[in-house]
Formats: C-alpha cells, sequence, structure tokens
C-alpha cells in the first residue's frame, strides 16, 4: 500500500513523527466477532509521542452510515421482484449479509462511544493520557498534488515538555508498506497483530 505522508517536527528540538501514524487496519475484536476501531492522530504523553489514538467523536457519521446502509437493504429487499433476485443470486444474499455486518459494526461503535468518549487510549501503549492533535493550521500551505503534499505549515499545537510548537513538513517520497491488521478489546487495550 502506498500514501502520501508529511512529518511532523517540533520547531524546538529534534522531535519527528509521522501523519501515516494512524495507517493500517484497526479493529475492536469481542465475543460477537470483530468491528471497526476509528482512529486519529494524538499526543500521548505514555509514548512521548504523536501517535495513533482512539476517536469517538464522530458518532453522527456513524448514525448516518446505519440509516444510508438501511435505505439500501430496503431498496433491495422490499418488493416481491427484489426477493425473488435474493433467493436465486447468492451474490445478493452475500451483500445483504455483509451490509447487515458493517450496520452492526457502526452500532458497536456507537454504543461504544457512548460509554467511553473521553477515556480514549493510545493504540501504542494503550494509555489514557491523551490529546487529540487537531491543531490550528498557521501560515504556510500543505496541499496534495499529484498524489504527494507539498508544502509546509506552522500550527499552533505546542510540544508538550519542550515548549516548542509542531510543524507539518511533506514527505518527498511517498512510502509503501504493508497494511498490518492491529485488535484490541472493547476498552482499548491491545491484544494481538
Amino acid at each position: 500500500m502506498s500514501v502520501p505522508s508529511y512529518s511532523i517536527l517540533c520547531t524546538q528540538c529534534d522531535y519527528r513523527s509521522s501523519s501515516n501514524a494512524t495507517n493500517g487496519q484497526y479493529y475492536y475484536k469481542d465475543d460477537e466477532g470483530q468491528f471497526n476501531l476509528e482512529r486519529q492522530l494524538g499526543w500521548c504523553n505514555g509514548c512521548q509521542s504523536i501517535t495513533a489514538i482512539e476517536d469517538f467523536s464522530d458518532t453522527s457519521k456513524a448514525a448516518g452510515e446505519i440509516r444510508s446502509n438501511l435505505y439500501s437493504i430496503r431498496r433491495d429487499t422490499g418488493t416481491v421482484f427484489a426477493n425473488i433476485l435474493n433467493v436465486l443470486f447468492k451474490s445478493r444474499r452475500e451483500w445483504i449479509d455483509s451490509t447487515i455486518e458493517t450496520i452492526n459494526s457502526y452500532a458497536k461503535y456507537i454504543e461504544l462511544a457512548k460509554a467511553r468518549a473521553g477515556q480514549e487510549r493510545c493504540l501504542k501503549c494503550s494509555s489514557y493520557v491523551v490529546v487529540p492533535y487537531k491543531p490550528a493550521k498557521e501560515g504556510g500551505d500543505l496541499d496534495v498534488r499529484g498524489f504527494m503534499y507539498h508544502g509546509e505549515r506552522n500550527t499552533d499545537f505546542e510540544h508538550p515538555g519542550c515548549g516548542g510548537t509542531f510543524y507539518e513538513k511533506a514527505d518527498n517520497v511517498r512510502l509503501h508498506g504493508m497494511v498490518e491488521s492491529k485488535f484490541y478489546k472493547a476498552d482499548g487495550s491491545f491484544i494481538e497483530s
């Protein structure tokens, strides 16, 4: 897999991180199976780095996806003709099963977000002492052109314990790597890769 990236650097020291910290496939795993783990960049005091942390901030998007998928199921099962097609074609039955699994995954995310919002954990060391990396962009321009980031921009996000602020600078290469799946318990603690 190849993705564009940018580095996150400090104005005071030689600290360096990457926007790619959240790349990969992250899943919660429970007795009923696995479901998607939403994540974002964040500062972890345990790791002392910008890394992937849990993200429970977008339940409205998950609710919208549930509504959209339910509409699709209603459309594809709402008539006698559609149900005859469902009986005749295995691919349609598999699509419906897959869509139901997707709906279930979003519903589980909403339940988890309701129970754990404000208790996000680092997905590297499982620390609860995390802050989402959502800086105000100040000066400069960092944009994607031709499948690459270009430019540099300052932020207002202070580097904890250092006194500097972070700035973002485009990497001049696209990173290639294997996508590794990572699994976590519903409490955010790491299980396995």
